[in-house]
Formats: C-alpha cells, structure tokens, sequence
C-alpha cells in the first residue's frame, strides 16, 4: 500500500512505501538530486519530464487516478499513477477567478482537494477564497463556484490576488529597517552577494509582499521576481494613519562558479509610525549582503561543468 505525497518544496509528487518507509518519485522534481529546489515550472508530460510548482494538495480518486492542486501553476492537474503521465485538466496557468471549461477556466492558488460521493472534486481556491468544484462525470470537465444557500455573505473585500501569509522558515534571515513616517514613496531592493558569486539564472530569486494590517498600506507590487541584479522597486501609500507593518519576503537563489548552487531566504520587516508626519515622499533602501553558509540545508545541487 502506498500513500502519495505533495512535496511541495521539490516541486514534485512521491509515494511512500507504508510497509517500508521507502518512496519513489511520480511526476516532476529531480530524479537525480532531490534536494534541488530549481526544477520547477509548468510542464505536462510523463515522469521527471514534468515540471510543477509548489504543488500542495494531492488526492487518490476513486476512478484510480491521482488529482493534484499545482498551486503557483493555478491549475488542477491529472496524474496516472502507472504510466505516470500528468495533464491539465482546469486552469490557464494565469491567477484569476473565473469559471468555465480547462482551457478557459482560472483560479488562484488553489490549495486543498476533495472528492465527494457525487463524482465531484472540491478545491480551496485559496486567493479567491471559494470553494471550487469539477464534476468527472460530465463529457466536457467543466470548473464550477459552489453556491452555500441559506446563508448571510460576508462583506466584499476588493479582490486582489495576495498570496495566502506564510510563516517564515527556520533559516529565514529577519531585515528591520527603521520606522517610516512618510505617506508615500518607493521600497528599493537591494541585494548583493559576494565576490565568486552570481544569481541563479534557472531559478529567478523573487519577493512577495504581506501588510498587517492588511488594509492599512497598500504595496505595488505585491509579488514579482528580482532583476538579475538582485533588485526590485516597489511603491507603497498608507491608506490609514495607524501604525502598521509590511513584510517583504525574498527568496534568493544563487550560485558559486563552477561549484554549488544555494538557496537563503530573507524577511524584511518595514515598520510604518502611527500617524503621517512628513509630506515628503520616501525612498527606503533594503539592503542586505548575502552571506553563505555551509550547512547543507542550503545546498541545492552542483553545477554542471
């Protein structure tokens, strides 16, 4: 008997021998070098020749098949555990709400996965904070809203498309930049690695953004990738004079010439003073130095001569 597994991190999906304790890799991820944080993307296909992304609900149907949530994909994908071939069965690979056939229909992160007793799968369309269903009985797959009657709505927020929060890992490096009192202006990134070292150009180091509270800056943008410079500018505007927090995650990844690759994961955490003192525009630099550890935990794969 065999459990499957969303290893999200790897970007792939495995199944656990329960007897043994061994696995085996399904679809996606590195066959080579587990560890290796860089293979991921969107990819249909059979085996490693697939290429997913953060993927973090997986479900055993009972037609046999396996349906996973390929998350920063948006998109719901197929997996035949015997040939191991994976396809898109919803999602354009395109954050956003709407309903429809595979090829039209959109979602945004889509997280937990479901199967009830009708021949439905329900799905935690997380950023747009619905439940979503697909009815496998139907000729065509089409992705549908589920409608709860009965009950008052809450009150409609503006639907941006913000990353559900996620707290920082283990070996996140926390940043604190000094409070700002300004009502507007610009957030550059500056991140630098040492001498011998160079951004990832496989694996594109990025940033996502969080506000607590979450109303009361808004930051544009709120995720995106940095240059391969290590830079990124993003523009804030405090819509409420309390005082409020925004925290900027950055994923890098970079490499050693000829050597190793390694992943660091830094949080900046940019304080806004209660009440607006100052009319003047701001620019804040957040700047770190990169500096590499040793520890494996932050070894990702050798480079290939």
């Amino acid at each position: 008997m065999e459990l499957y597994i969303a290893d999200s991190e790897s970007s792939s999906i495995r199944a656990v021998d329960l007897k043994t304790g061994g696995s085996r890799l399904l679809a996606g991820g590195d066959p080579i070098f587990p560890e290796n944080l860089f293979k991921f993307g969107d990819q249909d296909g059979i085996g490693s020749e697939v290429l997913l992304q953060h993927p973090l609900g997986v479900l055993c149907g009972k037609d046999g098949e396996i349906y996973i949530t390929d998350s920063y994909n948006h998109k719901i994908k197929k997996l035949d555990p015997t040939s191991k071939r994976v396809s898109t069965i919803a999602g354009t690979g395109k954050a956003g709400f709407r309903d429809g056939t595979a090829v039209t229909a959109q979602l945004s992160e889509p997280a937990g996965i479901v199967e009830g007793n009708n021949g439905r799968l329900f799905i935690a369309d997380t950023n747009n904070s619905l439940i979503r269903y697909l009815d496998l009985n139907s000729d065509e797959i089409e992705l549908r809203t589920l409608e709860l009657k009965g009950f008052q709505p809450p009150k409609t927020k503006s639907r941006s498309f913000k990353r559900l929060r996620r707290r920082p890992s283990a070996d996140t490096v926390p940043i604190t930049i000094n409070a700002i009192s300004s009502k507007e202006g610009n957030l550059s990134i500056e991140i630098s690695l040492p001498n011998e070292y160079h951004f990832s150009k496989e694996a594109r180091s990025r940033f996502s953004v969080d506000i607590e509270p979450e109303d009361a800056v808004n930051i544009d943008p709120l995720d995106g990738f940095l240059s391969p410079e290590g830079s990124a500018t993003l523009h804030f505007k405090r819509t409420s004079n309390s005082a409020s927090t925004g925290k900027i995650n950055c994923k890098v990844y970079y490499c050693k010439e000829d050597e190793v690759c390694l992943y660091q994961s830094l949080l900046f955490e940019v304080p806004f003073q209660e009440g607006v003192s100052n009319s003047t525009k701001a620019d804040v630099t957040l700047a770190h130095l990169v500096k590499p550890k040793t520890s494996t935990n932050s070894l990702l794969q050798p480079v290939a001569p």
